[in-house]
């Protein structure tokens, strides 16, 4: 009998949930990267590969849901 894999805590993303760039999220909400930049020293989530900088699109929706005042 075959036991299934066990869940891990990480999860790839698909092609269709790809991760965004600065462009991509300035596009998405409206703003300059300049503003998207200054998101992300107030605590926008980011994922960092190297010197890139990405976002994971449901974590960067929840921010700004949670953000608003």
């Amino acid at each position: 009998m075959d036991t299934p894999p066990p869940e891990t805590a990480q999860t790839v993303a698909t092609p269709t949930e790809r991760l965004w760039t600065a462009d991509d999220l300035a596009h998405y909400v409206g703003c300059s990267v300049r503003e998207i930049r200054n998101l992300r020293y107030a605590g926008l989530p980011t994922i960092k590969f190297r010197h890139l900088i990405r976002f994971e699109p449901e974590a960067v929706k929840a921010w700004l849901r949670e953000s608003r005042p």
